[in-house]
This record gives C-alpha cells, sequence and structure tokens, in this order.
C-alpha cells in the first residue's frame, strides 16, 4: 500500500485507461505507482496480487506496446513499473498467480512486436555480447571462428568468487576470499533465486561465469549508485494444444524475451553499490534492468512449471527403489512379452528370425510411471519414453531416457521445439562392491544441465565411459537464427549440411555425475581434417552430423563419425582434439540404398573384450517417407575398417501389423536403436519405436553370430 493507506490496485487500473487518452495524467499516475512500489512490504504485496495489481500492470504494458511505440519516455515507464513489480515479487517470494494467468491466456499475443519492444528495453546488443563471453565462445572455438566480442575470460579467482551464501529469502551473497580490485570496489554481488534450485548450483561453474560478465554488467549502467539487476532466462509460455499451456525453454525463434511468461518467480544477478543489510533496502532503490544472461538461467534456475511435471521434479529429488530386478531385466517392463509373431509383431527383420528372441517395452517405462506416481504427479503412461541409452560398468548400471511430455515429439521447426518440451531422464543402479553384482537399489530422477544455454534442446544422449569416469555425447540444438546471430560465418554451412527445417544440431561432450543427476558440459569436440600429399590447408569438418559414437579403442577412445563416407577420428589425449584413422568411400550392394547413418555405440560379437569383431547398427531413412530401417556392419576391433554388411534390415517396422495395431503412434514409421547391450550371453537392442516408446528385443548372442556368418544373410565389404 502507499503512505495514504490505499490500494495500488485501482490507480494501476487507471493506468491502463490512460494510456492513449492523456500522456500528462499517463505520467503522473506511473509516478504515482512507482512511488507505491518503492513502499510496499510483504503483506501489502501479497494483498496487491490479490487486487489484481500485477494483472493491471500487465495490461498497461500490453497497450503500450501497442500505443506508445513512439514515446518512449512513456514506454519505458510503463515497463519500468512491471519490471520492478516483478523484482519485488522475486524478492519477497510472492507468487501472483492472477497475473500469472494472465501471462497464460496473453503469452502469445503480437508476439513479434512484443519481443522488440522488450529486446530494445533489456538492451539486446549487451545480452548477444553476454552470450559470446559465456556459451557463444565455446561455437566459435570450435568452428575455427573469432566472434565479434574478443574480451578476455578473467578466471572466477581473480575476481575472488569462491561460492555462495544465504542473506534472506531468495537472495545469497557471492563470498570473497579477498577484497576486490579497484574497478570492482564499488559494486557487490548478490543472486535472487529460490533455495532448492540455487541447491543444484554447480558453484564453480556459476563463478565463473559470473567473473566473465561482471565486466560487461559494470559498463553498460550508466549510474553509478543505481542497483542492477540483470535477469536470467528467457523462458516463456507457449500453446500446444486448445486449452492446454506448456513451458518453453528454448527460444522460438530466436525471439527472446526479458523475463519469463511462465514464471511466477524470476531469477536476478543484483549489483549493488553498497552491501545490503537486510535485503528489504532494494525495495525502495533506484534499478537498472541489465542484459539477459542465459546461460547463468541454465546454472541456477529450474522452473517449476517446466514440463507439467511439477515442482519435486525440478527439485531434482531422487526416487530410491529397492525392489528385485535391474535396468537390463527386459521383462520388468510389462507383465507379459509383447506379441512376436509375424503378423502381430510391430517389427520385422533379420533379428526376429531368431526362434529365440523376445520383444518387450523396457523397464524405463515402468520407472518412468514410477516416479511420477511417487512425486504426486500424473503418470507417464507406456508412451512418450525414447532414445534410451545404456551403460554397464564397474560402478554400476546408468541409463538415460528422453519423455517427451503429452506424446509430443518435436517436427524440427524451433516453434514446434518451443510448444514440445522433452525432459531426459536418468536411472542409476549402483553395484554392490561386496556382492560384486548390481544391488538391489534403483536411484531415478530428471537429468540436470550444468554450462549449457538455456534455450537448448539436449536429446539422444549416448553413454560412454574412459576410466573411471561416465560422459555422454548428445545432439546439442538450437534455433538457426541464433546460431546465424552468434557465429554468421557458418549459417551457409548449416544451411548446406543441416536437415532439420530451422534448427541447427552440433554434437557436444559433458560429463556425468551419476549420484547428482548432472550432465556437465565440456566442450564441442575438434575433429582435425586429414591433409593431402601437397599440404592443403586443412578442412573443417561439418559440424551437423548428428549420432557420433565413441567407444574405447586401443590405449584411447574411437569416434564413428560418418558411415558414407567412412569417417573414423581417434583420440589419445583426451575428448576434445580428435585425429583421422579412416576417410574413404564405403561401396555398399547394389540392394542396399543409402546414405546410412550411425544409429547405436558398436558392441562385441565375439566375446565381451572385444578383440575380434564389434557389431554397430547403422540406418537408413527411406526417401520420401519416414521410415527407418536398420542395417547390422560388422567391424575390425583392431583397425575399425567395416567387414560385413546384412544384405536386409535386421530391423524395421512391420507396415502391415501397424495398420491392424490400434495403439498410440506419433510417427508409424519409426523404428531406431538407441543401445544395444551383451548381457549374460545375450545382445539386447534397444529402440525407439513410433517416437513415443522404447522396446528391447533380446536375443542369444550365438544366434547373431550364426546371422553374421551366413553369407546369405550378410554381404563382404571393404574400403
Amino acid at each position: 500500500m502507499d503512505p495514504s493507506g490505499e490500494l495500488l490496485a485501482p490507480l494501476a487500473f487507471d493506468l491502463v485507461g490512460l494510456i492513449d487518452v492523456s500522456d500528462r495524467f499517463t505520467s503522473e499516475a506511473a509516478a504515482q505507482l512507482h512511488h507505491g512500489l518503492n513502499t510496499l512490504h510483504r503483506l501489502a504485496l501479497e494483498q496487491e496480487a490479490r487486487e489484481g495489481l500485477g494483472e493491471a500492470l500487465a495490461i498497461a504494458y500490453y497497450k503500450a506496446i501497442v500505443l506508445l511505440p513512439n514515446r518512449s519516455a512513456l514506454m519505458q515507464a510503463v515497463a519500468d513499473l512491471l519490471l520492478r513489480y516483478r523484482f519485488l515479487c522475486a524478492l519477497e517470494g510472492v507468487d501472483d498467480r492472477r497475473a500469472h494467468t494472465f501471462w497464460w491466456r496473453h503469452g502469445l499475443d503480437r508476439e513479434l512486436l512484443e519481443s522488440r519492444s522488450l529486446h530494445a528495453l533489456a538492451h539486446l546488443e549487451a545480452s548477444l555480447q553476454a552470450e559470446e563471453l559465456c556459451f557463444g565462445r565455446h561455437l566459435a572455438d570450435y568452428f575455427a571462428v573469432e566472434p565479434d566480442c574478443a574480451a578476455q575470460r578473467p578466471p572466477a579467482a581473480a575476481m575472488g568468487f569462491t561460492g555462495l551464501e544465504l542473506v534472506l529469502g531468495h537472495l545469497w551473497r557471492f563470498r570473497r576470499d579477498h577484497p576486490p580490485e579497484p574497478a570492482g570496489a564499488e559494486r557487490h554481488l548478490y543472486l535472487l533465486a529460490p533455495p532448492s534450485h540455487v541447491a543444484v548450483v554447480d558453484t564453480d561453474q556459476l563463478c565463473g561465469l559470473v567473473a566473465q560478465l561482471l565486466p560487461l554488467l559494470l559498463s553498460c549502467c550508466p549510474d553509478p549508485e543505481a542497483v542492477i539487476c540483470a535477469p536470467l532466462g528467457t523462458r516463456k509460455v507457449s500453446l500446444s494444444k486448445q486449452g492446454l499451456h506448456s513451458s518453453s525453454t528454448y527460444f522460438d525463434g530466436g525471439k527472446s524475451v526479458p523475463f519469463s511468461l511462465n514464471r511466477s518467480l524470476d531469477p536476478y544477478l543484483v549489483l549493488t553499490p553498497s552491501p545490503l543489510v537486510h535485503g528489504t533496502e532494494l525495495r525502495s532503490a533506484p534499478l537498472w534492468f541489465g542484459p539477459l544472461l542465459d546461460s547463468l538461467s541454465s546454472l541456477v534456475f529450474r522452473d517449476p512449471l517446466d514440463y507439467q511435471l511439477g515442482e519435486p521434479a525440478f527439485r531434482h529429488q531422487v526416487l530410491e527403489c529397492r525392489s528385485p530386478g535391474s535396468l537390463l531385466d527386459v521383462e520388468r517392463g510389462t507383465a507379459a512379452l509383447l506379441p512376436t509373431s509375424r503378423e502381430r509383431c510391430l517389427v520385422e527383420g533379420l533379428l526376429l528370425r531368431s526362434g529365440r528372441a523376445r520383444f518387450a517395452l523396457t523397464p524405463c517405462h515402468q520407472f518412468a510411471d514410477r516416479y511420477a506416481r511417487a512425486q504426486g504427479l500424473s503418470g507417464h503412461g507406456p508412451s512418450g519414453v525414447m532414445n534410451q541409452s545404456l551403460l554397464a560398468t564397474a560402478a554400476g548400471v546408468l541409463s538415460t531416457w528422453r519423455y517427451e511430455r503429452n506424446f509430443d515429439s518435436w517436427s524440427g521447426r524451433s516453434a514446434d521445439v518451443a510448444r514440445h518440451p522433452s525432459l531426459n531422464f536418468l536411472a542409476w543402479e549402483p553395484r554392490d562392491s561386496a556382492a560384486g553384482s548390481a544391488a538391489r537399489s534403483l536411484r531415478i530422477g530428471p537429468l540436470t544441465y550444468s554450462g549449457y544455454p538455456s534455450e537448448c534442446k539436449i536429446e539422444d544422449l549416448r553413454l560412454f565411459a574412459l576410466g573411471e569416469e561416465v560422459y555422454a555425447i548428445g545432439a546439442l540444438i538450437l534455433s538457426r537464427s541464433r546460431y546465424r546471430s552468434w557465429l554468421p560465418e557458418i549459417s551457409a554451412e548449416a544451411a548446406a549440411n543441416n536437415t532439420i527445417d530451422d534448427m541447427l544440431v552440433v554434437q557436444s561432450v559433458g560429463r556425468l555425475d551419476p549420484w547428482r543427476g548432472d550432465l556437465s558440459f565440456l566442450h564441442l569436440p575438434v575433429l582435425h581434417g586429414l591433409r593431402d600429399p601437397e599440404g592443403a590447408a586443412v578442412q573443417r569438418p561439418r559440424g551437423f552430423e548428428k549420432n557420433w559414437l565413441l567407444c574405447p579403442w586401443r590405449q584411447g577412445l574411437a569416434l564413428l563419425y560418418s558411415v558414407q563416407p567412412w569417417q573414423v577420428f581417434a583420440s589419445e589425449n583426451g575428448l576434445q582434439h580428435w585425429q583421422p584413422v579412416h576417410d574413404a568411400p564405403l561401396q555398399l550392394p547394389a540392394g542396399i540404398q543409402g546414405p546410412l547413418r550411425n544409429s547405436a555405440h558398436p558392441f562385441p560379437l565375439d566375446g565381451l573384450e572385444g578383440q575380434g569383431r564389434w557389431g554397430l547398427v547403422v540406418h537408413r531413412r527411406r526417401q520420401q517417407s519416414y521410415i527407418y530401417d536398420q542395417y547390422l556392419l560388422v567391424l575390425s576391433a583392431v583397425t575399425l575398417e567395416p567387414l560385413r554388411i546384412s544384405r536386409v534390415p535386421v530391423l524395421s517396422v512391420n507396415v502391415e501389423a501397424v495398420g491392424l495395431d490400434r495403439g498410440f503412434r506419433k510417427n508409424p514409421g519409426v523404428c531406431y536403436v538407441s543401445s544395444v547391450l551383451v548381457c549374460d550371453k545375450e545382445v539386447q537392442f534397444y529402440f525407439n519405436l513410433f517416437d513415443c516408446r522404447t522396446c528391447v528385443l533380446s536375443l542369444p548372442l550365438a544366434d547373431l553370430r550364426t546371422m553374421v556368418d551366413d553369407d546369405a544373410q550378410f554381404s563382404a565389404l571393404s574400403l
């Protein structure tokens, strides 16, 4: 309330009526509201929220976008009221559900106009510089180009940041080991974010990013006495179906907004000219809203409403399941095996010809549903689970899978990616060190990410191990316009080599912490090209081939990049720089129509040591259709040269059976192998079926070797 004791909400609704009627009274009403906001305490703010203050300011802002575009002073005043109000709600922890409902109802109205207006107020150019200092520099390094902003990145230690300590409520102070340098002495640094989300922050990485961004923020603000409030993230509400809401964590065509429309509480990086004693000083302080800091958002905030999975999932609470069975138990996913008779089986191919083949849903469907029910969420059901990856290590068995909300798989257009977000789950079954086998305990939770840009989509994870560390290589997907704003040099190359509409794909490597359930971004692998005999310059490789496969080889790792041509790289010193081993055309038998692409990591055919031959599942997409056929390549484990290939698909959709089946199908032609494991003399093929469920086909390894050695079923290959 203001000093007179009257509510501010009626005055805010009066402001809506005054816009474009009287500039003078609009300005006076805005000034009165600004003064009133400076005096609000928590109880008064809660009452104002119930009376509709936030809703009125949102309406006024929308009206100002349309009617005040050429009156910058009034537009700035109205926008500042809205931003200040949302900042106060975040500071006091007030959840304005009434205003939130308005954003849900109108969040997509005049989207382009809205984004342009908010860009101007949120210092878009400075936001782009911030991203270049963070994730954009990784892209520049990968593609061997320099971003426009070539500022040096100071280490966190140079700024003296060592961690966070709670001040009050949602306000955290960055600790320093020693006094700051004179250049930064006039500012004190804070983070405004809920404790439940800060609990999963990688503090070292957060401090490192803040150290990079602090000089930019200080240079942007013209007022040394103002409090700099830099909003974190660009999530906004979007609609998937009539009457249903979904939440987006990605850019929609590269058009970001400076605060999250689907968040009731926004996170901020806050810089003050003097130390805060109680935090209440921020209520009446002069605020200057700085540029967006998207890369920080991916570290410090997980919206409880994202993916409609609720608050428990994004507190990253791990569900402990103690029951018999295993991630590798192929009969655990359903009460009975799915039909395997030729007339009724949904898939066909060479693998089904083994009389001992078994076909079922994978256990991850049951585990995902159990996780949802244990957290009080709606069950996932038997669909919406895809692209499962498994890894068996000495420490235990790990698995990831992607869950698509409401079974809505994205189409490859950035707007659709925004409307159909997905969530990667992690399940870990630690081994009992005393018993030497998997313990009867399973940890399940949503996979978190550190260091990735908040607007990207991460999918098609492929797990691998190097020593005692676990890693994943995955497809990192962003809008083409977003890449172009970072690195215009690659836009032509991207257009020529990428087939996913307005989205671009690069492969990234991350380190996986099974206990924390966190995938931490490391870098984008650098592939060094072959030099010709005359010493021509190295050609920069394409960065848009999906599903690179990494596996142990000799004393290091091998990276299987492309099937046609056959391109293999190797590394002995880490995961970043890769040298070519093979780069030659692969001539296929006349009956196989290419091109072929990688599907799942190689597996040993002649014993678990892998000293003989490896099996490698590859796929082709039929022309003018969305049907995937899976073939099996046989490789030399010593040289990584292709030796044999199946004459017909080993796995594909049974079109006749699909026509009779009444089950849900997102894309009826999809049959895509994502992981292969050899376990107890059996080989298990995990595959995404119809882009909505993951199945597993298991058969004895001896049966598969018999097929491979049969010249009638497999053809010889050579480079």
